[in-house]
């Protein structure tokens, strides 16, 4: 009899154990999958975003895997905070999901935030994702867009607007702004607007 209660109470604390660990990870519904090598080793890596369905805010997670000589994937990096959570004290931000896609070895983030699209290029360098380049588009609701390109290596940031319909010539516009060190995509988030205008 006291086996059976001993295998009983092992049993009740396994599934509860179990249930617990499960109640963590709620990051259940895989929105976004893209392959592509971005160390460089000729191996295919993959980016993953998964939902949060259970918090009220459907938080998103951005998951990087490189895969292994052995075929198996190594997480390397793994985050809650550079995608924004779909709704923000109830109410939804309309903000797209980004897409994150990888090119030529650089991992490329394309998203649109307040109907501005925005293009984050990285480039992964000892350990962490740099970033090197952002790229947006603006359209002001009337006759012209905006096209802001902002090399983060060499500073160089060029802001080029077109009429829409006209002959006019497009303004541009180039300065130099220096950031060192270069800001990470662990980091992103907390340099928040100061990385655009």
């Amino acid at each position: 009899m006291k086996k059976i209660i001993v295998l009983f109470l092992v049993l009740v604390q396994t599934v509860v154990f179990a249930q617990q660990k499960k109640a963590k990870d709620n990051f259940n519904v895989q929105i976004r999958l893209e392959k592509g090598d971005l160390n460089k080793d000729g191996l295919a890596d993959k980016t993953v975003i998964t939902m949060d369905t259970i918090d009220a805010s459907v938080p998103l997670r951005l998951q990087i895997f490189f895969q292994q000589p052995n075929k198996k994937f190594k997480l390397v990096f793994s985050s809650t905070s550079v995608i924004e959570p779909q709704y923000i004290n109830g109410i939804h931000t309309k903000n797209s999901i980004p897409y994150f896609f990888i090119e030529g070895g650089y991992l490329l983030m394309n998203s649109e935030k307040n109907d501005v699209r925005f293009e984050h290029k990285f480039i992964y360098k000892n350990g962490s994702f740099q970033l090197i380049k952002i790229s947006s588009v603006v359209y002001d609701g009337q006759n012209s867009t905006t096209e802001t390109v902002f090399d983060l290596v060499s500073g160089v940031k060029t802001a080029t607007t077109t009429p829409l319909g006209s002959t006019k010539e497009s303004n541009k516009y180039t300065n130099k702004i220096m950031i060192r060190p270069l800001p990470t995509l662990q980091n992103l988030k907390s340099f928040g607007n100061k990385l655009y205008w």
